[in-house]
C-alpha cells in the first residue's frame, strides 16, 4: 500500500487555473493529447495521378467563388502513400510511425484567381484522423475512407521493377461504396521537369498555389461563420523518379459525395512519381 501511495504522490497536480496548451483539439497539460503536431510538417508522396479534362462549366460547379476554372475544365484525380515527419517530432517515424503515415485520395482542379494560377482540391480522402483535422484547419475538405494504392517490391518473385508496361491502380473507398479508381499503363520514364511542364496548363507561369477554403460554420447567435480563401505555396519541392503513361479514370458516387457529374470526365494523360515538399501554416488570406 505504501508503494501506491509514494506512486500516488509522484503524480503532478495541476490546478484548476493552468491553461492547457497544444497545436489542436483535444488540449491537455503537457499539450501531448494534441491531434496534430505543430507545423511545419515534412510531407512526401508515392503517387498515381490522372490529368483529365471535365468541361468548364463542370470544373466551375466545384470551385469556390473567386476561383475561375482553366483549360475547358481541366482537372486531376489521384491516390498515393502518403509520409508526415513534423519539424516539432523530428523522431516520430520512430517511435510512432504509425501517426507519421497516411493514403490519400484526392480530385482537384486547376485554376486561376485574379490572374494568380493555382489548384484547387474539391475532395479529398485520407486514412489518419489526423491528417483529416489537420485538412478542416487549413481549408482542405477532407474526409476518412479507405484508400489503396498498387505497391510494388523488387525482391518479389512474382513482380518486376517498373517499366514500359507496368500497370499501377489505387482505389477510394467509403461507407461500403467506391469512389474513386485511377491507375496508369507505363510508357516511358520523364524527367522532373517534364512532369512539371505536362502537369501545368499552358498558361501556367511563374509559380503557383494551392487553394483552400478555410469554412467553420456559425455555432451560436453571437458566434460568426469562418469563410475565407486562402492560399499556400509549399517550399522545399523535390521530385524523385517519374513514370507517364496511359490513364485509367473511373467516378464512383454515394449519397455522402457529388462525383456522378464527373463520369464523363476525359482522361488524358496518367503519372507515378515521388514528390516531397514542406506544409507550413502560412497561408495568404486572399478573401473573407
Amino acid at each position: 500500500m505504501q508503494s501506491v501511495a509514494v506512486a500516488r504522490a509522484a503524480i503532478p497536480r495541476y490546478t484548476c487555473h493552468m491553461t492547457l496548451i497544444g497545436f489542436t483539439n483535444p488540449l491537455s497539460p503537457r499539450g501531448v493529447a494534441q491531434t496534430v503536431e505543430p507545423t511545419p510538417h515534412h510531407i512526401s508522396t508515392d503517387c498515381i495521378k490522372v490529368v483529365f479534362r471535365a468541361g468548364e462549366e463542370l470544373a466551375q460547379a466545384h470551385l469556390p467563388a473567386g476561383l475561375v476554372a482553366v483549360e475547358g475544365g481541366l482537372g486531376f484525380a489521384w491516390v498515393a502513400d502518403m509520409l508526415k515527419v513534423s519539424a516539432h517530432e523530428p523522431d516520430q517515424a520512430f517511435l510512432n510511425p504509425e501517426r507519421t503515415q497516411y493514403e490519400e485520395g484526392a480530385v482537384g482542379w486547376y485554376c486561376r484567381y485574379q490572374g494568380q494560377p493555382g489548384i484547387y482540391f474539391s475532395s479529398l480522402w485520407v486514412t489518419q484522423d489526423w491528417s483529416m483535422l489537420f485538412g478542416q484547419i487549413m481549408g482542405w475538405g477532407k474526409k476518412l475512407a479507405e484508400v489503396h494504392r498498387t505497391r510494388l517490391m523488387a525482391t518479389n518473385p512474382g513482380m518486376a521493377p517498373v517499366g514500359p508496361g507496368t500497370r499501377l491502380a489505387g482505389v477510394v473507398h467509403r461507407h461500403g461504396q467506391t469512389l474513386l479508381r485511377v491507375g496508369i499503363e507505363v510508357e516511358r520514364a520523364e524527367a522532373a521537369a517534364d512532369l512539371e511542364r505536362a502537369e501545368r496548363p499552358r498558361d501556367f507561369d511563374g509559380p503557383w498555389s494551392i487553394f483552400m477554403q478555410r469554412y467553420f460554420p456559425s455555432v451560436g447567435p453571437e458566434i460568426p461563420e469562418v469563410n475565407q480563401l486562402c492560399a499556400l505555396r509549399l517550399t522545399g519541392v523535390q521530385t524523385g523518379p517519374v513514370w507517364s503513361g496511359r490513364p485509367f479514370l473511373e467516378f464512383g458516387d454515394s449519397d455522402n459525395e457529388e462525383l456522378a457529374a464527373l463520369a464523363g470526365a476525359v482522361p488524358l494523360r496518367a503519372y507515378a512519381y515521388e514528390q516531397g515538399w514542406t506544409t507550413d501554416t502560412k497561408l495568404e488570406l486572399l478573401r473573407g
